[in-house]
């Protein structure tokens, strides 16, 4: 009896230029990709529908790999061949089938040069200003809207997210109260309130910089991948929402340029989070591990990890897609 083959690990990360503008994504698997996993990722998991923002550089094994099933997405995938593969000249013919079916190949052991080759042939993107988020909080606040539907949208800036625990966390709001998730906050502090802070914090961004952080497409990438790991695992909703702020603030080190305990001091946040990000122990701390592991190829560390949290190969996969998904969405809006 045949067994079918197991799924590889795979990671699947952003590359940047040199302003940290996501160009490409990059799909790696512990060994180079075949056509049967590469093709399950784009269409099982939905890989696809990101290429529509950004092209991926798949890294592939040319020997017996078929282009045929991946014919939709040529124009937005670019096939990385190490350099042994690249130089084997038994391997000559097949790199030749590729090329003849319309695949760009490039080296996935120059990511530099990838990077520098595909940011030079995209088109030239204008930032968004990220006073439109706040002009979209605006209104949905002044229009009623569900608190859900608000919380979504503050979920989408780090900053944003920090400034409104930090403020809800006042001596004036919430003396010794933890606040476990946006929408606590949201309520706490009231929707007048709500539209006042709104409405400042768009004159300080236009005194300050007119464009979101490039941390920020980052920081929703780990904190929609925390919260997608936290699901499959099946944690509680409250939980679910401790592994998307440890995600979100991950970054708030490099975005104040100081500790991150000191950031999040005034924040008087859940001691879970709290611990996931200053000590990297207890759940959440081992959830936000593997996400910054992620930030890499894949590793055999990675993948016991992985088995350890419970989680199949093909849901961490998955879960990597909707995290990129979330993130992709979050910059465009930003």
């Amino acid at each position: 009896m045949t067994t079918e083959p197991r799924f590889p690990l795979v990671t699947l990360q952003p590359l940047t230029d040199a302003n940290q503008a996501w160009v490409a994504l990059r799909l790696c698997g512990e060994q180079p990709l075949d056509t049967p996993s590469l093709a399950h990722v784009l269409s099982g998991f939905g890989l696809a529908d990101i290429l529509v923002d950004l092209p991926c550089v798949a890294c592939i094994d040319p020997a017996g790999f078929d282009p045929a099933p991946l014919a939709p997405y040529v124009q937005r995938l670019q096939l990385a061949l190490t350099a042994a593969a690249a130089a084997d000249a038994t391997l000559e013919p097949a790199r030749a089938v590729l090329s003849a079916a319309g695949y760009t190949l490039v080296s996935s052991d120059d990511v530099a040069q990838t990077v520098q080759t595909i940011a030079a042939a995209a088109p030239q993107k204008k930032e968004a200003s990220t006073r439109s988020l706040l002009l979209k909080l605006m209104t949905l606040v002044t229009s009623d809207a569900d608190t859900d539907e608000i919380e979504a949208l503050i979920k989408r800036d780090p900053n944003l997210s920090y400034q409104l625990l930090k403020l809800v966390n006042s001596v004036a709001f919430a003396p010794g109260k933890k606040i476990t998730s946006f929408g606590q906050a949201i309520a706490l502090l009231g929707r007048r309130q709500l539209q006042r802070w709104l409405q400042l914090l768009l004159y300080a961004r236009q005194a300050g910089s007119q464009h979101a952080s490039p941390l920020l497409p980052r920081a929703a990438q780990r904190a929609g991948l925390m919260e997608a790991l936290a699901k499959r695992q099946g944690l509680a909703r409250e939980m679910r929402d401790h592994a998307f702020m440890v995600g979100m603030f991950s970054l708030l080190d490099q975005l104040f340029g100081m500790p991150v305990a000191e950031v999040i001091a005034p924040l008087n946040l859940p001691d879970p989070v709290v611990q996931g990000l200053t000590t990297g122990e207890g759940s959440l701390g081992g959830l936000l591990a593997i996400v910054v592991a992620s930030d890499g190829l894949p590793t055999p560390a990675l993948g016991e990890r992985i088995a350890r949290l419970g989680i199949a190969r093909e849901d961490w996969a998955a879960a990597q897609v909707e995290a990129l998904r979330w993130a992709v969405q979050v910059s465009k809006e930003a």
